[in-house]
């Protein structure tokens, strides 16, 4: 079988080396670029399915950016979810520090002559209300257990999990019982908007935080409400229309340029991860499929 290596991702090197050992794992040939003889297509970014092509893994975690419509329904695609978790929980968990402890205001004050010793905030006995209690949910949750915090759990099926205090189907529970709102769900036909001016409206806590994609929010909705609410902080990975970044940005948003999963020393992880699911295609049990139900 041949495979096709498709990476469109800046950053992403991915070395001689690795490929043969992947060729000796897998027993494929790996051809970089498009091929129309691939019968597998591992690929960050968008991706071109060959004639042949029967199965497809992505390197990314979310595979909201394909084309499915237009993707022959034979295709198996498989996401990467639980890949890029551990750096990306990890920015989440800076974020909320970051504003609990005033690190982005302090430091600007200082550099601008003004030491003032403003009292923080901790996060011991707060409570974090995990919006998609996935790989990246679990992660963060285990980090926030460690500092003491409090953890709700949001998914579509019920979860039993140490690093969780509650697990909720009820966003609107989440809202109402969280100090921190934290984003980590797909983006989807179920998910786009579900962070709307009613949802903010019913959160309890002043600081919401973004780590999926940044369609899961309303924009309108947000900019509205963090205008009309100024102790209320949006702490965000992602920015609509990214990377051009258009229209005013309030004064409480903290963003950072879609960085959370890329670590430097990790970004061999989630390549490793892809092709040891191309193994299991191989085998016959591969994780993470793909409903197109959830995209069309």
């Amino acid at each position: 079988m041949i495979i096709s290596l498709q990476v469109k991702f800046a950053g992403l090197d991915i070395p001689d080396d690795f490929l043969k050992m992947m060729e000796e794992k897998t027993g494929c040939k790996i051809v970089k670029g498009f091929s129309d003889d691939a019968d597998i297509v591992v690929f960050a970014g968008k991706p071109e399915p060959g004639r042949k092509t029967v199965f497809m893994q992505s390197i990314s975690a979310g595979v909201n950016h394909l084309d499915f419509k237009n993707i022959d329904k034979k295709i198996v695609i498989c996401s990467n979810a639980d890949a890029w978790s551990i750096p990306v929980a990890e920015h989440a968990v800076a974020l909320i520090l970051a504003k609990y402890k005033n690190i982005c205001e302090s430091n600007i004050a200082i550099r601008n002559g003004n030491y003032n010793r403003k009292l923080s905030e901790s996060i011991y006995g707060q409570t974090v209300g995990i919006m998609g209690y996935g790989g990246i949910g679990r992660e963060v949750a285990i980090r926030a257990k460690a500092f003491g915090m409090h953890t709700i759990g949001l998914g579509r099926t019920e979860k039993k999990d140490p690093a969780l205090d509650v697990f909720s189907m009820d966003s609107e529970y989440v809202a109402k019982n969280s100090d921190v709102i934290l984003i980590s769900l797909p983006l989807n036909i179920h998910t786009r908007g579900m962070i709307d001016y009613k949802f903010l409206s019913s959160v309890k806590g002043n600081i919401i935080v973004n780590v999926g994609r940044s369609e899961i929010v309303n924009r309108d909705d947000m900019i509205k409400f963090l205008k009309e609410n100024k102790n209320k902080w949006f702490l965000t990975d992602v920015w609509w229309g990214e990377p051009e970044i258009k229209g005013e940005i309030p004064e409480n948003v903290i963003i950072t340029p879609h960085v959370a999963g890329l670590a430097r020393n990790f970004m061999q992880v989630p390549v490793e991860k892809a092709f040891e699911n191309v193994v299991a295609y191989i085998h016959g049990n591969p994780r993470n499929i793909v409903n197109r139900n959830d995209y069309i």
